[in-house]
């Protein structure tokens, strides 16, 4: 079901599309508010939210603490964001070189792994820095993606 241009809030925030749908695998329907104007399309990519939700844990409470930083300019947050995402592009590279290379079964156990490559490239890092060794620094390309 769909209700567009609706107001939400004692404020009357909107118009916003209102959406609700039953996911199979669900007891209860869940409901969306959206900007975006087609149903169909805002529930795609809310079933989609899981490949991003990882990015927003590493970011935060898994990660860089980046919600904990109390910065309320706009302008300084923004830097911190771009130095933050930076450093995970690099991260995330340091897990693929984690993976390619063999690591895990020194960083992590043996048997086996479920760790995110941001994870991972921690893990390598800390190991790095204790052990005194090089810190791999590049790009490289695993299955046609660049890391």
């Amino acid at each position: 079901m769909s209700w567009p241009d609706v107001v939400v809030t004692g404020q009357q925030y909107g118009p916003v599309h209102a959406i609700a749908f039953w996911d199979a695998n669900k007891a209860h329907p869940l409901s969306l508010l959206t900007n975006l104007s087609d149903a169909a399309q805002a529930v795609r990519h809310y079933l989609r939210r899981a490949h991003i939700e990882t990015l927003f844990s590493d970011q935060k409470s898994r990660g860089f603490r980046i919600d904990k930083s109390h910065i309320a300019d706009p302008k300084r947050l923004a830097r911190r964001l771009i130095a933050v995402c930076l450093a995970y592009i690099w991260i995330i590279y340091l897990g693929a070189i984690a993976r390619r290379d063999d690591w895990v079964s020194i960083i992590h156990r043996p048997d086996r792994c479920d760790l995110s490559l941001f994870q991972l490239g921690l893990r390598l890092l800390r190991h790095l820095l204790k052990e005194a060794m090089p810190i791999p620094v590049g790009c490289i390309l695993l299955d046609d993606a660049v890391v």
